[in-house]
């Protein structure tokens, strides 16, 4: 009984054991093989889950009339580098917001923007391809600033 309770186990970590060695030899976060429906970025190595908005019309929304963040950021992608401006039209809650370049390193944050800075805009100072808005707090307790790395989600990673 207990052999056949062995070869069971045996059985079963092998293939996690594969899994886990092609995702490390591929570079891919093992949590993405089990979990391909959730976005996760990392800056600095450390993983953040996202909303990706890709469309005009959903990085105009943004998080505008939510209550809550639904995960620790909404990656919005634009098309093409630019001073791409945020703004808090309708928004309820305060956030952190950190500009990438096309090279995805940090080239702007800024901490702590509020809903009643509308109809403000924020900018980076150079120009950016994406914009992740996080917790107001997020920048601060992870220590996020200028010319730290990004590794975009395997969904986006792909399409570069």
């Amino acid at each position: 009984m207990v052999h056949k309770i062995q070869v069971l186990i045996l059985f079963l970590l092998v293939p996690f054991l594969g899994l886990y060695l092609y995702a490390k030899s591929q570079d891919i976060p093992f949590r993405e093989i089990f979990a391909p429906g959730t976005p996760v970025l990392h800056i600095n190595e450390i993983p953040m889950t996202i909303e990706i908005v890709s469309s005009q019309a959903a990085r105009t929304k943004g998080l505008s009339g939510r209550s809550e963040m639904r995960t620790d950021g909404m990656l919005f992608v634009f098309d093409t580098s630019d001073y791409h401006g945020i703004w808090m039209k309708d928004m309820l809650f305060a956030i952190d917001i950190i500009w990438v370049d096309e090279s995805l390193k940090v080239v702007g944050v800024e901490r702590g923007v509020r809903p009643d800075s509308y109809p403000r805009s924020f900018r980076p100072s150079v120009p950016a391809k994406y914009a992740i808005e996080t917790k107001d707090g997020y920048t601060e307790t992870f220590s996020v600033s200028v010319g730290d790395t990004v590794r975009l989600p395997l969904q986006l990673d792909s399409k570069k």
